[in-house]
């Protein structure tokens, strides 16, 4: 749209990534810069990818680090419309013997929607130079860096946590 760059998500979760990985000292490997985007398809812009197809490639993936020796693997997203794909793919892995986790970050009680004042913000603290407020078609009140930065962290200590968690025998993200 018009108040955020295509491809946010995407920018959003090479940060997440990155930061999680530093935090965990662990491997990070690219973005998977196509999701299911199914809800947004009529949108301009819009790349989609089946559910399904999401999930195999994660399930191939996660299957291939498993062959190498990787002993957990994080399915990290930042687009609520891989959730159900990337669980999928989790339980594929685990029937063959891989740990896998697809922790959901936490976004804290108010996000809004797609291109809300959660987003807004946290793309605001990590690209401002990509925001264009004054083209908002949703509202995003209370939208600032400062929350931005504030919502980043919450939503990257979730992950780093439910993480850590998973290899350490805990609750199954």
């Amino acid at each position: 749209g018009a108040l955020l760059p295509l491809g946010a998500d995407s920018l959003l979760a090479d940060a997440v990534g990155r930061e999680v990985a530093t935090r965990l000292r662990a491997l990070l490997l690219p973005t998977v810069h196509v999701g299911d985007a199914s809800q947004h398809a009529g949108r301009p812009g819009t790349l989609t990818l089946r559910s399904d197809t999401v999930s195999d490639i994660a399930f191939q993936l996660g299957q291939s680090l498993g062959r190498v020796g990787v002993r957990l693997i994080a399915l990290v997203s930042t687009h609520g419309g891989n959730a159900a794909a990337l669980e999928a793919a989790v339980h594929r892995l685990a029937a063959e013997g891989i740990a896998a986790c697809a922790p959901q970050g936490d976004t804290g009680p108010n996000p809004g929607g797609h291109s809300g004042p959660w987003l807004t913000s946290v793309m605001l603290a990590l690209h401002p130079q990509l925001v264009r407020l004054e083209a908002a078609e949703v509202d995003v009140a209370g939208a600032s860096a400062e929350r931005g930065a504030r919502e980043f962290e919450r939503f990257v200590a979730s992950v780093v946590d439910q993480i850590a968690a998973q290899a350490q025998g805990g609750a199954d993200p």
